[in-house]
């Protein structure tokens, strides 16, 4: 069999796709064992330690090839302002919330929960735009 251009995107969407169900299969088991089966984060370290892994590999993958981080969804400047702005504050509030079903009414942990993760989240976009920016200077 030849190697053919159509046959090497076709390989390449279909390790996508498996990568892409992979990637969201390992998150959901983990989603299931914190909060219906309530276990540690050190209970499911291995399962947590494969999904981060892999999902910092494709933060960088991405960001070094200078693949913006809205991507395949074009955006105007204010709009990525708009999304580097709320998709952190929507993390946050996400944390606060689960922290709130997991504990109650502690609200130094709750505020906790809500600042690591927007701090988190809005460092990630920051770190991600930066190297971008790296990208354009070296390519331009």
């Amino acid at each position: 069999m030849k190697n053919d251009e159509r046959v090497n995107a076709d390989v390449k969407v279909a390790k996508s796709f498996g990568y892409t169900i992979f990637w969201f299969g390992i998150f959901a088991v983990l989603l299931y064992r914190w909060f219906v089966l309530n276990q540690t984060l050190m209970d499911t370290l291995d399962f947590f330690l494969v999904w981060l892994i892999a999902s910092i590999a494709q933060f960088f993958a991405l960001a070094i090839k200078g693949i913006p981080i809205t991507y395949p969804v074009s955006m105007n400047k204010k709009e990525h302002l708009n999304f580097v702005v709320l998709v952190p504050l929507l993390t946050g509030i996400l944390s606060a919330i689960i922290v709130f079903a997991k504990i109650g009414m502690d609200y130094r942990r709750i505020l906790g929960g809500f600042t690591v993760s927007f701090l988190g989240t809005l460092f990630l976009f920051f770190l991600y735009k930066f190297i971008l920016y790296l990208w354009e200077k070296r390519n331009m």
